[in-house]
């Protein structure tokens, strides 16, 4: 009932809450709208939750009442989970937002939103190709060093920062902003195949949404409140990565900014950030790694079904200091 209800289109956060406010729990939501003859559900859904009348909303939720398995069936359909806030596995994190996710919607390995150890590495879709590269070398030192890189599996640093991460064979988690049924763009379908294979694409929205301008917004602050860091590779000053820093230093989640070079539009945004806010440089691997309190001797466990993951004594003594 409570994914039935949150996957209506035109329920948010405000007319959800005001609904279990109304009437206790999903399930009694359901029921009071259904029982409502379909002429007068808007209205009554607008009294129920002190707001103005939308068309066909209360149809809408009508018809999830009348089949409230329909979603969880369409995510089994393509081999996926679901997690809300009332299970006890779903990311703690995400519980200390603004606006916590009704519903999270997954492909892939569950248990890496578990992990305490997760980093956003965003920013804009057209880097130049020292953003890619520097995009690149940060996910790698960050898998390196145990962590899990998160992002949005856009084109440019999302991408490149994702794989990264596959091809040093760790999970990585990618926040979309449409359903999971057609995650990331058409060019990072395969990417987001591989990612499935380890890690995992994550959405609040129900298979068959279309991503969109205000969905993408929205879906940054799940990014940054998954991590408990978030860094900025290149970002104009209308690039979304800005909303994802806005959105990790309201949150309390560390702010790491690579410097960029004056006059450039592609990193003009880091400059503000670290001119106007309280972010931190990012000035090179090291200090990355150190910033972050990350252990370098914590590395990443192989996985127990993956024979060639041990390493080669060449291998560990590379792991060690001078």
């Amino acid at each position: 009932a409570w994914v039935a209800l949150a996957s209506v289109v035109g329920v948010g956060d405000v007319t959800f809450a005001r609904l279990l406010e109304r009437h206790g729990c999903a399930r009694a939501a359901l029921e009071a709208v259904a029982d409502c003859r379909t002429a007068v559900a808007d209205r009554a859904v607008a009294e129920m939750t002190g707001t103005r009348p939308r068309p066909g909303l209360g149809r809408r939720i009508r018809q999830a009442a009348a089949d409230p398995g329909r979603v969880p069936r369409l995510v089994a359909g393509l081999g996926g989970w679901l997690l809300t806030p009332l299970d006890p596995d779903y990311p703690e994190p995400l519980h200390r937002i603004e606006e916590p996710p009704l519903v999270l919607y997954g492909l892939g390995h569950r248990a890496t939103l578990g992990s305490g150890r997760l980093v956003a590495v965003v920013g804009t879709r057209r880097p130049s190709a020292l953003g890619r590269d520097l995009s690149t070398r940060v996910a790698g030192r960050l898998v390196e060093a145990g962590a899990t890189v998160v992002s949005g599996l856009a084109m440019g640093v999302d991408g490149a920062a994702h794989r990264a991460a596959v091809e040093a064979q760790a999970p990585t988690i990618a926040v979309v902003g449409s359903g999971i049924d057609r995650p990331g763009p058409a060019p990072n379908r395969a990417l987001a195949r591989r990612i499935v294979g380890r890690g995992a694409i994550v959405s609040e929205l129900a298979p068959g949404v279309q991503a969109s301008k205000g969905t993408f917004p929205r879906r940054n602050r799940i990014i940054s409140g998954l991590a408990f860091a978030t860094i900025i590779i290149e970002a104009p000053v209308r690039s979304g990565a800005l909303v994802t820093a806005r959105h990790a230093l309201e949150q309390g989640r560390r702010l790491l900014v690579a410097t960029g070079r004056p006059l450039d539009p592609r990193v003009a945004g880091n400059l503000q950030l670290l001119r106007e806010s309280p972010a931190l440089p990012l000035i090179g691997l090291d200090e990355l790694v150190a910033d972050l309190g990350l252990d370098r001797s914590a590395h990443r466990q192989p996985a127990e079904d993956c024979p060639a993951a041990r390493l080669s004594r060449e291998g560990a003594l590379a792991l060690l200091e001078p």
